[in-house]
């Protein structure tokens, strides 16, 4: 089987709204990268990267990277003092940056999931529009790339075709809420991960999250 380089970019909001469910937030990524582990050491012949973008404030100056591309087996949990919620929500932004960022690295047929997560709408990004980061998922997606937006207090659905994005979640923003979408995303992405490991799926993956439920059927 060919050896692949398979990176999964979280972007995750930090802005102020966040601070009533950061700790199950911070819970929600720790599971999540438990369940890239889990895929790796089902796959040790592939290679599997993480990264976690964060955003807060005004514009670029709001996104922050938490994790750059560690490979799972090095990868810490993110501790809560990481994760500072407040302020704006750069939305835009931050999906610009860090999918650009990712792309200078990653080659063609490299399989790539972009997840985004956000309990409100984009209001402080400075250097992307709307229409832009449409056009840029776009053309990522024509390169394989899989994308999921995660959404609450909003139709995350609606947000997400407005992006190109088909794999839409809706999540109530409360502890019990935040908690049933970890584990969601959790079980969504480590399937992810062991299909295109098993070369299962090949590109954009449009059933991202019915999959999921189908395995645990």
């Amino acid at each position: 089987m060919k050896t692949k380089n398979i990176y999964n970019l979280i972007i995750l909001d930090e802005s102020g709204s966040m601070t009533a469910i950061e700790r199950q937030a911070v819970s929600a990524m720790n599971e999540t990268f438990q369940g890239i582990r889990n895929a790796s050491k089902a796959n040790p012949e592939q290679n599997f990267f993480v990264s976690l973008v964060v955003f807060e404030g005004s514009g670029v100056k709001g996104v922050r990277t938490v994790r750059d591309r560690i490979p799972v087996e090095n990868i810490q949990d993110i501790r809560q003092e990481e994760y500072r919620p407040g302020a704006c929500t750069p939305l835009y932004d931050a999906m610009g940056i860090a999918i650009s960022n990712l792309s200078e690295v990653t080659k063609d047929g490299d399989p790539v999931l972009v997840t985004v997560i956000t309990d409100g709408m984009e209001n402080a990004s400075e250097e992307y529009s709307g229409k832009a980061i449409k056009e840029l998922v776009s053309k990522k997606r024509e390169k394989g790339w899989t994308f999921a937006y995660i959404g609450a207090n909003q139709d995350a659905v609606e947000v997400a075709r407005e992006l190109d994005i088909r794999n839409a979640l809706n999540f109530e923003a409360t502890e019990a809420g935040t908690k049933r979408m970890g584990r969601k995303l959790a079980g969504a992405t480590a399937l992810y991960c062991k299909s295109v490991a098993d070369s299962e799926c090949c590109g954009d993956m449009e059933n991202f999250f019915e999959n999921e439920e189908k395995d645990n059927n």
